[in-house]
């Protein structure tokens, strides 16, 4: 077998990394069965905890797909932020055959807790993807109760950006003007003060004509 540097697909330096992910993709494209006793190891790297060292791992998973490794356990992960990335990439996912759309579906309640972790670019990426992810059929009509209830969320900073996101998918037809009208009553509580929540939230009842 050829001597990899198995250890440099986490290496904290780029080059190593992408060296060592160059040498692993040349050897899995000539004889993947040597590979066989490192799947597990080359699975880890998808939720490592650097996530340079993960985002590099997610750029090849044609490899995983010819490994036949199961990349399903990231997106259930404990960590908001390898949850994100690995929801991040769930186009790349189904379009290189490691899960179907439907399997995709049917994790999504794994992805919820995203919009309203503790992290703020966590939360702030996760409801980005929640609009593509709407468009894409993933998130469903069946979810609508589930996105309003972020509508009136007690945490303000989730509020603010459920609320943000409102005119995006009210333009996929997934959110009504009805259903946006039932709820204005939790965004206008917050346009009172002079803090920067109250200041942006008086911005949205603008833009959404409230």
């Amino acid at each position: 077998m050829v001597d990899l540097d198995l250890a440099g697909l986490r290496s904290l330096d780029p080059e190593r990394r992408r060296r060592a992910w160059e040498e692993l993709e040349s050897l899995a494209s000539r004889s993947p069965k040597e590979l066989e006793d490192k799947r597990l190891y080359i699975r880890s790297l998808l939720w490592h905890k650097m996530q340079g060292v993960r985002e590099e791992a997610w750029k090849h998973l044609p490899l995983y797909k010819r490994l036949e490794v199961d990349v399903e356990r990231a997106f259930r992960a404990n960590s908001d932020r390898i949850k994100l990335t690995a929801w991040s990439h769930y186009p790349d996912v189904i379009s290189s055959g490691l899960m179907t759309r439907e399997q995709v579906v049917k994790m999504r309640q794994h992805f919820w807790r995203l919009l309203r972790s503790f992290y703020p670019t966590v939360r702030k990426k996760a409801w980005a993807l929640l609009v593509s992810m709407v468009r894409d059929g993933i998130v469903q009509e069946g979810d609508k109760e589930k996105v309003l209830s972020y509508l009136s969320h007690r945490k303000v900073s989730v509020r603010l950006l459920a609320w943000s996101k409102v005119r995006e998918l009210g333009e996929l037809g997934f959110l009504t003007r009805e259903d946006v009208e039932r709820k204005e009553v939790f965004l206008k509580e917050l346009t009172q003060g002079e803090s920067r929540a109250s200041a942006r939230a008086r911005k949205l009842v603008e833009v959404l004509r409230l």
